[in-house]
Parts: structure tokens; sequence; C-alpha cells
């Protein structure tokens, strides 16, 4: 299945400390207008994708809840990522009769006190309560982003999304894009020793645990558990172009939201043309790795993060830095 991310607005209520949008209060000049969202979502609708509706802060664009229901029409899956605080029983009962199918709310720990942080004071409460309001009205799930921060803080953050009941946990690693700087990386070292934990606890976890910019978890998932528990651990390897796209709040496609090379825009070009044909698409499904990651005898469960690559080097094909395998 495509999974399409589309960045309906740049405007967001908060000021994050790594926001990959590096979203501010207003809306960005010359953003999709609703004439414009709807006919991309009449285009793609045939794919029938997946579509996060995500920011910034997507509840801040006041027809939101139309493109949602516009898309869901035309049997498009509807999913929405929000920092949670501006939830209300209104906008989740909207949210429910759009057709919003799935909600995902970032939570940076199991406490205020990194969350706030990074975030700003009283977010964490505030995304507490948004949580509450959407429990058994719409399946939720928790993302966390790990950096130098937070890091010893991912198991407690799982536990506390099997105690609010979430549907799942997504768990990304930073790419320093955006507000995100290089320096609140983890390690190699570090990353490995956070992924090791995640597949061993992932035994016992009822939870679906899935991990996003870290494809490094194939590799450590094998060396930790066996062919059948394996059968239970998503994908973690990179999709940026074959299976997942991002399309920006003014209409430019990249491979991913930390990957922030222009293969087209669909106020130019069709996005059929864009996804089927871009130099850079093509190159991503060829999968002609250099450096590490091009003669790695893990490439397969792997590949390394595209986009972490890219930040790091300049160049997205060569090896991701966050990766220890192979070194001397």
């Amino acid at each position: 299945m495509l999974i399409i991310a589309w960045e309906v607005t740049g405007a967001c209520n908060l000021s994050c400390d790594y926001c990959r949008a590096s979203a501010k209060a207003s809306p960005e000049e010359g953003e999709l207008s609703t004439k414009e969202a709807l006919a991309f979502i009449d285009e793609v609708a045939p794919r029938r994708p997946m579509l996060i509706l995500s920011g910034g802060e997507p509840l801040l664009r006041t027809d939101i809840f139309d493109i949602a229901r516009y898309a869901r029409d035309r049997g498009v899956r509807v999913s929405l990522a929000t920092n949670g605080t501006l939830l209300s029983f209104e906008a989740v009962e909207r949210m429910k009769e759009a057709g919003i199918m799935r909600v995902s709310i970032s939570l940076d720990g199991p406490a205020p006190e990194i969350h706030d942080l990074a975030r700003g004071q009283g977010s964490f409460d505030l995304a507490m309560r948004g949580i509450d309001i959407l429990r058994g009205r719409i399946d939720f799930q928790i993302n966390m982003t790990v950096t130098k921060d937070n890091l010893s803080l991912v198991g407690a953050t799982i536990d506390l999304a099997e105690k609010l009941g979430a549907v799942a946990f997504h768990l990304f690693f930073l790419v320093p894009t955006g507000r995100g700087r290089e320096d609140e990386l983890v390690t190699p070292g570090e990353q490995d020793e956070i992924l090791r934990q995640v597949a061993q606890d992932s035994r016992n976890r009822k939870i679906e645990v899935k991990v996003t910019c870290a494809p490094q978890y194939g590799r450590i998932a094998k060396e930790v558990l066996t062919e059948a528990e394996r059968r239970r651990v998503p994908g973690s390897a990179c999709l940026a172009g074959t299976n997942f796209v991002f399309v920006s709040r003014t209409g430019d496609v990249t491979p991913c939201g930390y990957l922030p090379i222009v293969a087209g825009n669909i106020r130019e070009e069709k996005f059929s043309d864009i996804w089927d044909n871009s130099p850079v698409f093509v190159d991503l499904r060829k999968r002609e790795l250099v450096g590490k990651c091009g003669g790695c005898d893990r490439r397969e469960v792997c590949g390394g993060c595209r986009a972490r690559a890219y930040a790091l080097t300049g160049d997205y094909l060569e090896s991701d830095p966050l990766c220890s395998y192979l070194e001397a």
C-alpha cells in the first residue's frame, strides 16, 4: 500500500525544538488551497493509498475535516497526526464524522519534564487530555522521537502507551532536518542498545511497536529474535520513495518528510508522473547504495536510513552514519 504523508499546513500552536517542518504560528504563504487539496485527492484516490494528514498542526487548517471527508468518500483511508493539545470533544466528533480512522499523538516521554522541555510548558498535560477524549472513540497511536534527552525513557513511554490503550507505538529516530540538530542524535551504539531492548521487550508487549528511521532494527531483530518471533515484528526498512511519499504544504513531492529532495510539485505536474518517473524515486527503488551500506550483507533487512545519510553526508545513497555494523 502506498502511504502518503501530507503536510497540510505549516502552522502550529507549538514550537518544538526538533520540528521537521520548522512550523510557525501562522500558515506559510502559498499553501495548497481547498480546491487544490481536493483535486490532489481525486488524482491519488484510484491508488487507494493511506493518507496521513500532518503539519505543522493539521487541526489549525479550517477545512481539515472537509478534506478528510472528501478523501474518505473516495475510498481513501485517512489518519491524522497531531500534537494532541487542540483535541476537544467537538474536534473528535468531527473527526469521527469525517471518517478519520486513526490519530497519532507525539509524546517525548512518560511525564511532563522532558516533553514540555521540547514542546512548551503544559503541552504534556494537554496531550494527555486529548488522549483521554480520543479513548474509545477513535483508535490512536503514540509516536516518540528518540534524542539524547530521552533515550533512557523509551521503555517507560511504551509502558504508558499500553496503559493508555493505544493501538500502536511508533518509535522514530531523529533525522537532523528542520529544527532538528545533529548534536541531538544518539550514537550508533546507543541506537543499537535501544533497538535490542525494544526487540527483546517485543516478546511480552501486547501493543504493536514499530520502529521508523532506524532500518537497523531489521538486523537487530534477526540477531535477537527467533524466526517465529520476528513474524510479529513490523518491518523497519526505509520505505522512502518505494511505499512512502511526502507532499509538502505547497505541493512539493519528496521521498519522505526528512529527505528534502524535491522530485516535483503537484501544481506543475501530475502526482502519478512524479511518483512513477522522478529520478530520485527511480534511484531509491534501484537501491544501488554506496559506501558501507552498498556492500553490507544485511542490506536486504536494513539498507540504512536514506534521509539520515543525506542529512549527514549530502548523498541519499551513501551509508547511514548511525549504523555500527561492520565497524572496525
